[in-house]
């Protein structure tokens, strides 16, 4: 085919009309696609005043009242003076009584030889 017999084709086409069952069959699926975009377009009408909403509380911080402060005087500043400090004051301590200990048991320790004449004892405090 060529492109003089392709136009041919579309020329006969164009003068036949568009029986009116496929027209309603498409004008049908038509209406399915952009259903879809009716419900997202709603939804979405709906949602995003929500979300301004919602990001214009969080950000929404109360304005703290402004502090009006007179204005400075010149202060008039004297020289230092030099002061001796007083002596730090004296603490007194109490004198800390000794704890007694309860009497110990001395330690006693026993060694064995493998002579029986002879034992080793260890004594200790």
């Amino acid at each position: 085919m060529t492109e003089e017999d392709i136009r041919g084709l579309f020329r006969e086409m164009r003068e036949d009309s568009v029986p009116a069952d496929s027209m309603a069959r498409v004008r049908m699926r038509i209406t399915e696609r952009t259903a879809t975009w009716r419900r997202w377009k709603r939804a979405a009408l709906v949602i995003a005043p929500l979300c301004l909403l919602v990001l214009a509380v969080a950000l929404w911080r109360p304005m703290s009242p402004r502090i009006v402060l007179p204005p400075v005087l010149p202060v008039r500043v004297e020289p230092a003076v030099m002061r001796p400090e007083p002596p730090p004051a004296q603490v007194v301590r109490r004198k800390q009584v000794a704890r007694r200990r309860p009497p110990e048991q001395p330690v006693l320790i026993r060694i064995e030889t493998p002579d029986p004449d002879v034992v080793i004892l260890l004594v200790g405090n």
